[in-house]
């Protein structure tokens, strides 16, 4: 039997996910995803969402993004394009890591979709 994902995994392959995401950039977009916006926002949600078998997307990562900087539906909309590529990747990179031993890679796909 497959064991539930827990905080403390879901938050290491977060914070491995991160710094993957980082270094492929060079370490320009580190303010884009941060270790704050991925420990204290982004973790609980993922939690939450793939205990309960609830798919998140690119989109709605950038809404919350967003939402955690305060940042006007004006602006998010303008840089939602750019946005969107970005936290998709970042998602791709934590599928990645949370395949590990013990873990359902077809639920980790379907809940960390690219669908924005």
């Amino acid at each position: 039997m497959k064991h539930a994902i827990n905080a403390k995994t879901l938050e290491q392959s977060a914070l491995a996910a991160h710094a993957l995401f980082t270094q492929k950039h060079n370490d320009r977009l580190d303010w884009l995803v941060d270790r704050h916006f991925v420990v204290e926002h982004l973790v609980p949600i993922l939690l939450c969402r793939l205990q309960a078998h609830l798919p998140i997307g690119a989109e709605e990562l950038a809404e919350l993004w967003a939402e955690h900087l305060g940042l006007s539906e004006t602006l998010l909309q303008a840089w939602k394009p750019r946005l969107k590529p970005l936290f998709a990747e970042y998602l791709d990179l934590l599928a990645a890591e949370l395949r590990g031993p013990g873990s359902n890679p077809q639920r980790v796909h379907r809940t960390l979709s690219r669908a924005g």
